[in-house]
């Protein structure tokens, strides 16, 4: 933890999440603020994602998700985008990621809006961009074990 910094909040009040909503830019999906409002970072237990990649069913393991607040920087939703979402802005926020470090987007702009990626990090942005759900809600319904 940083010197100063407070733990890491495991839920948000409202006007957190409505000045989230201003820094970005943008509006968040219900479920994804909803989740933030309620569990902070906090992990589901399955996380197993699976989803296509050049046409055959492949799978990761969701590492973290991130937190509003958080006390470290490494799992900081707003540290983490304005530091290495430069690729993804302003169409898409990365809220948590995969144990190899490609990055799990949640579309809040644009024609993909709500959809969750899985963005793979050794290859260019267009390319390595993968559908994992058409919703955060869908995304956390599908994560098995594994």
């Amino acid at each position: 933890m940083r010197k100063g910094r407070k733990p890491t909040p495991s839920t948000l009040a409202p006007d957190t999440l409505d000045l989230l909503e201003r820094v970005l830019d943008a509006r968040l999906p219900p479920a994804y603020r909803d989740w933030l409002a309620t569990r902070n970072g906090q992990l589901p237990e399955k996380r197993l994602i699976t989803f296509v990649e050049n046409g055959k069913e492949t799978d990761t393991r969701l590492h973290y998700l991130y937190a509003v607040n958080s006390e470290h920087d490494y799992d900081d939703l707003w540290h983490f985008n304005s530091n290495y979402g430069g690729d993804f802005r302003p169409r898409y926020l990365s809220i948590g990621g995969d144990t190899f470090g490609n990055a799990i987007l949640l579309a809040v702009k644009g024609p993909n809006h709500r959809q969750v990626f899985f963005s793979d990090h050794e290859v260019p942005f267009d390319v390595g961009l993968h559908f994992i759900a058409p919703g955060f809600e869908a995304f956390i319904d599908g994560l098995t074990e594994g």
